[in-house]
């Protein structure tokens, strides 16, 4: 497992780079580029973390939080069925550590004023393999969904606020629902 310091430094580097700079394109790729070598580091994604991530209902675990609140998560996501579209009330960068994965960026059209009614349409997809990395803005720009492709994905997920502390909106394009529900 990697040292405490080894992800404090991580995280006091790319909180002072959005301090500085403020969440925008330029300032996701360059905390892209810092998550990169964490991906890689066998000592942070070690085999035992994968397996108990793979028998996880969840799908996710949290490796830390920065002094800014910013968070970084572990994720795998499955191939047998892509996430339900949903929202982390946050903006997100993501790395993948292993396999490929399909993300796709979502907008929500109407107003929100009718309860339970969302209508959404797909704004990107992308499919990302080893080391490569993408964003998505914050709210409420946040909706997106992901999955697998030939074999479960493995990412780093660095977001501005922790994901796991407020309800999240999950999305039925098709139907044109969505729903809140309590953090995972």
């Amino acid at each position: 497992m990697t040292s405490e310091p080894d992800l404090q430094q991580f995280f006091r580097v790319a909180e002072d780079l959005l301090a500085e700079q403020g969440p925008n394109p330029d300032a996701f790729g360059r905390v892209g580029s810092l998550l990169r070598p964490l991906a890689a580091d066998p000592k942070l994604v070690d085999p035992s973390r994968l397996a108990a991530l793979h028998n996880s209902s969840a799908g996710f675990t949290i490796l830390g939080h920065g002094n800014g609140g910013s968070t970084l998560m572990l994720g795998r996501f499955r191939s047998d069925a892509p996430t339900p579209v949903h929202n982390h009330n946050s903006w997100g960068v993501l790395c993948v550590i292993r396999g490929r994965d399909r993300h796709i960026l979502w907008a929500r059209e109407d107003d929100g004023s009718q309860p339970g009614r969302a209508r959404l349409r797909q704004v990107e997809s992308q499919e990302l393999g080893t080391g490569e990395i993408a964003w998505f803005p914050d709210v409420p720009g946040d909706i997106h969904s992901q999955q697998g492709i030939g074999g479960d994905a493995w990412e780093l997920v660095y977001f501005a606020r922790d994901p796991t502390t407020r309800s999240r909106l999950y999305f039925d394009p098709d139907r044109e629902r969505v729903e809140e529900r309590a953090p995972v």
